[in-house]
């Protein structure tokens, strides 16, 4: 493929803004159209990139000159967004998380290897310079065994509207309809990263205990979280998410017989204080009972190269896989849906229970 041309489903999540930019400064990409089921806020966004607004969706997925879209869509929708788009044969860039449920995201993945095209959810952890180094780590076994990982991952999206409830729904650029079918939880709009990470840097658990409430008063959905997996060898993985979170400079703990990761920058969200003099990843040696920094990592979230809808383009431009693949989105979803099994029956529950 020499060229591509791209139209952008919905911007009722605010990353459609960081797609379309991406495929605005992408040499062989062209932004074609904006379609929203939002009049306004479609025209808004066609109106921001200078394309055109179109507001019937068969009419953009019919048209022989798109040759992929991205979906921003409310989660719900984000597979029904994508069959048309498949059927259509259409590539898919499709916002996390990728589906509601892991039935969606079977439909998706059986349509997508009929139809031969390729889909690729957006989880931006997979591509930086830390966590890179810290899968390095994982893999050459550098660690030891490990018996314990920690991870944040923190929006702190309500306080900018103080934190009161009212104001969080009423945010137009939230636009509140039905929490619970949006997956406005914490654990499922937070916590769909941190589950592609923990699935790509150590594989699947066995099993998941999960906690959630709503700190915020007045909310109908949790803003905090923290689920709990425990993997066939013994090992912990601990996993919290906050749409509240003020301020938290660690973002990773790694801790193996043999040694030790901490992550102190490098994750946008999850690490925007500052924290003084450390790098972005210290490491812990237990020969030397010493921490050291990481030379050379970028205490940057995305340093240019890393963005993971260029790495979208990209791929469909050289015919390559995707680097994130709808199976990878799958397994996602089947860890969101366990921990939310959890947190509502109050039990541990198996993998296997959900997929």
């Amino acid at each position: 493929m020499d060229r591509i041309r791209f139209a952008q489903l919905s911007f009722w999540f605010m990353h459609a803004h960081g797609i379309c930019a991406a495929a605005e400064r992408h040499p062989n990409v062209d932004l074609a159209c904006i379609w929203d089921d939002d009049p306004a806020r479609g025209r808004a966004a066609a109106e921001k990139f200078g394309v055109e607004y179109i507001g019937d969706l068969d009419e953009v997925l019919s048209r022989d000159d798109i040759d992929a879209v991205g979906i921003c869509s409310p989660t719900q929708q984000h597979g029904e967004h994508a069959l048309a788009a498949i059927e259509k044969g259409k590539h898919c860039l499709v916002e996390k998380p990728f589906t509601r449920t892991v039935a969606q995201a079977d439909e998706v993945i059986a349509a997508a290897e009929a139809h031969k095209v390729q889909v690729m959810p957006v989880y931006n952890l997979r591509f930086t310079p830390a966590n890179e180094k810290m899968k390095e780590f994982v893999d050459t076994g550098a660690l030891g065994p490990i018996y314990q990982v920690r991870r944040r991952h923190g929006h702190r999206e309500y306080g900018k509207n103080n934190n009161d409830a009212q104001t969080i729904m009423n945010d137009p650029a939230w636009a509140w309809k039905d929490a619970d079918a949006e997956g406005r939880r914490s654990l499922y709009h937070a916590g769909s990263h941190a589950m592609l990470w923990m699935a790509w840097m150590f594989g699947m658990p066995e099993c998941v205990v999960s906690l959630g409430g709503a700190r915020v008063e007045g909310l109908p959905v949790e803003d905090n979280n923290a689920c709990v997996f425990r993997y066939p060898d013994g090992m912990i993985v601990t996993l919290h998410t906050s749409e509240t979170e003020t301020a938290a400079p660690l973002a990773t703990e790694i801790y193996g017989f043999d040694g030790a990761l901490v992550q102190v920058r490098g994750d946008g969200p999850s690490t925007f204080a500052e924290f003084g003099a450390p790098g972005a990843l210290m490491h812990y040696k237990e020969s030397t009972k010493k921490w050291q920094p990481i030379e050379d990592i970028s205490q940057k979230f995305q340093p240019e190269g890393y963005n993971p809808n260029d790495r979208f383009f990209d791929a469909l431009l050289k015919g390559e896989d995707m680097p994130v693949t709808m199976y990878d989105g799958r397994r996602s979803v089947q860890l969101l849906a366990a921990a939310e099994l959890a947190d509502r029956e109050r039990r541990t529950v198996d993998l296997a229970e959900v997929g």
